[in-house]
């Protein structure tokens, strides 16, 4: 493996108007759906005896290796998420279930050869716990993200964490929230002078924001002309980056890249949009999101037209 995603895989229930399936989620699987774009990725996670064979068959499908995936006794993961006509999601309850009970010793022995570990958002406890064991039983680079909802309890904690990972990956209303400030400038200014390797800032569909040796640098995400769905797009963000990353060793050019993969992920429902995608280098896919950005604005033009016209 060159990336390893650690952290949940739920089945996802969904429910659009009248209309409610079943579909795979989990930050776990968004970032290792983006980082296998460029990485030979891996997966470590806990599910239940109801998760769906064809979801396993999902993942090797679209180049995840799920060596790591274990299936336990109990219920798996799961969200409610409802879509509002709009399009927007809330997050209408969870149960963790067995993804509570990830373990170190869930990540199979060939992962830790593994290059970069990405720590999605579990518990800091849990998250920290990874850290030292891959500290002393792999030389890889960890990356890590977190979700708001586990500041009331371990706000402290995660901004320890910070120092002590390769990546620390948060969004712009998280930054706010962990630097008790009421401005994004206020808190990337605080961030810089904290101790670290990279923060990355993401901002939703208006890019994000590296801080590097306390240098602050903005790139603008890629433009869209319909965002679908942006459940997940950061834990795309987070698992792209380190993928390309690893082969950049270039913090700039890497969100970037990461800025693409995540806009791409917004263009349509779950995954979907990427789980096709696979480029045997960087310059392939910048030319593919170059090919696409062409087209869509020619699409652009074209509806504009037609519509100042007839």
């Amino acid at each position: 493996m060159d990336v390893v995603t650690v952290g949940h895989s739920s089945l996802d229930r969904v429910k659009t108007g009248s209309t409610e399936h079943i579909q795979l989620g989990g930050a776990a699987v968004y970032s290792a759906m983006a980082a296998k774009i460029f990485s030979n990725t891996g997966i470590v996670s806990r599910v239940g005896r109801d998760f769906p064979a064809e979801f396993y068959s999902l993942l090797r499908k679209a180049g995840i290796d799920t060596f790591g995936l274990k299936k336990v006794l109990g219920k798996s993961t799961s969200f409610f998420i409802k879509y509002d006509k709009d399009g927007a999601a809330k997050y209408s309850s969870y149960e963790l279930n067995v993804g509570i009970h990830i373990r170190p010793v869930d990540i199979p022995k060939n992962y830790l050869r593994a290059k970069a570990f990405h720590l999605a958002p579990t518990a800091a406890s849990k998250q920290k716990i990874f850290l030292e064991f891959l500290r002393k039983n792999s030389g890889a680079l960890v990356s890590l993200n977190t979700h708001i909802g586990y500041f009331l309890k371990y706000k402290k904690e995660i901004a320890e964490l910070i120092s002590e990972v390769d990546v620390f990956t948060i969004n712009d209303e998280e930054a706010m929230r962990l630097t008790e400030t009421r401005s994004l400038e206020h808190s990337l200014n605080v961030l810089k002078r904290m101790e670290h390797r990279l923060i990355i800032v993401t901002m939703g569909v208006y890019g994000s924001i590296v801080i590097e040796r306390g240098e602050i640098t903005f790139f603008p995400s890629v433009y869209q002309p319909k965002i679908v769905d942006l459940t997940g797009c950061g834990d795309a963000f987070a698992g792209s980056f380190i993928s390309s990353y690893l082969k950049t060793k270039d913090a700039l050019k890497s969100a970037n890249i990461a800025n693409s993969v995540a806009s791409i992920v917004a263009t349509d429902w779950n995954f979907q949009a990427i789980k096709n995608l696979k480029f045997e280098s960087l310059e392939k896919f910048q030319e593919f999101v170059v090919s696409r950005q062409r087209r869509l604005g020619k699409m652009q033009r074209s509806m504009e037209y037609f519509f100042q016209n007839y």
